[in-house]
């Protein structure tokens, strides 16, 4: 054994949190990275598939705002569906912004015809399964 190591603990007062939380802030934070360029990159497929506002709420070209989103029926923090290509749609801003607070009435209707009752189920129950973390997200 060196002189410079030893196994002995002599008045240490460094405690095993204060070791891992640096280094868990730092693999936070190399996840968020890489989820925000999954999330630019997915949002980016999604609205070149769709290619315009697909809602049908109004067909009155002045309404529809030119900026594209992609929006997630199921928010992006059901990790399950985040990247279902089923859960997202491209929408103009102000349908956006329109039917967020309506994912009871309005967007529920929509998204029910829009895929049938069989692949909506379907889609829901993908919803409440619960997707694994690997080892990196647990904190």
């Amino acid at each position: 054994m060196s002189k410079s190591i030893s196994r002995r603990r002599v008045g240490c007062s460094i405690q095993r949190e204060d070791i891992l939380q640096p280094i868990m802030r730092r693999v936070k934070s190399i996840r968020k990275i890489k989820e925000s360029v999954l999330d630019k990159a997915f949002s980016l497929f999604i609205r070149r598939r769709d290619g315009r506002c697909v809602f049908p709420l109004r067909d009155d070209k002045d309404f529809h705002s030119g900026n594209l989103q992609c929006s997630h029926f199921y928010g992006r923090s059901a990790r399950s569906v985040r990247f279902d290509l089923e859960n997202c749609d491209a929408i103009c801003g102000r349908h956006h912004q329109f039917l967020e607070g309506r994912k009871n009435a309005e967007y529920f209707d929509w998204k029910f015809t829009q895929l049938g009752a069989e692949r909506f189920h379907s889609l829901k129950r993908r919803y409440a399964t619960l997707r694994r973390r690997p080892p990196t997200e647990k904190v």
